[in-house]
């Protein structure tokens, strides 16, 4: 009988243990933790990239490609970029956006050896990223330069995750148009 309340008061310990918060993990309201909190963040992410899943319009092979007309080559236009753009940052890249007018988009990657020291891994994280822009091009606005600066974090991360933050960071920029919205007046865009 002995034995029976002891082991009936050592599984309600344990069961008071595994029930109570620790305080260091609360939130502002004391009831939501730091995991919690990202769950909720990643969500809202999920939510916005779920606008995007739309196929992408099928044509004619090679439509989709990556066209050298598209990129952004000469010195002064990347320091025009970087200069008179507006900055949009994330843990994985920085974007530059630079509305010029007219018709068309450019845009150049920069992934330096802070990024990572072996050429191997800065040429995969360039092709990632130019996939990444590449499956987006055709719900992109015009007329807009894009500097695109690769950030240390790319290396730990996957295709995925940094194809999710050039998405977050288009939207934030407004260049990417999600299915459903108007393309915005030039005068509202800031063009200089």
């Amino acid at each position: 009988m002995a034995d029976g309340k002891i082991v009936a008061r050592a599984n309600l310990q344990a069961e008071q243990t595994q029930t109570q918060k620790d305080p260091r993990f609360l939130g502002e309201n004391g009831d939501k933790g730091w995991s919690q909190c990202a769950q909720e963040a990643s969500a809202e992410r999920a939510m916005a990239l779920d606008r995007l899943a739309t196929i992408v319009p099928a044509g004619r092979k090679g439509s989709n490609r990556f066209p050298k007309s598209e990129r952004l080559h000469r010195q002064k236009d990347i320091e025009a970029c970087l200069r008179k753009g507006n900055r949009y940052r994330h843990p994985l890249m920085t974007l530059y956006v630079r509305w010029r007018g007219g018709t068309g988009r450019r845009v150049a990657f920069s992934v330096g050896r802070k990024v990572a020291k072996k050429a191997t891994l800065r040429n995969k994280i360039k092709r990632w990223l130019r996939e990444a822009y590449r499956t987006k091009r055709w719900a992109m606005t015009e007329g807009v330069d894009l500097f695109i600066i690769a950030q240390p974090g790319c290396v730990a991360a996957n295709f995925q995750a940094v194809d999710a933050a050039l998405t977050e960071l288009l939207i934030k920029a407004k260049v990417l148009q999600l299915p459903g919205e108007r393309e915005r007046p030039l005068e509202e865009k800031g063009s200089e």
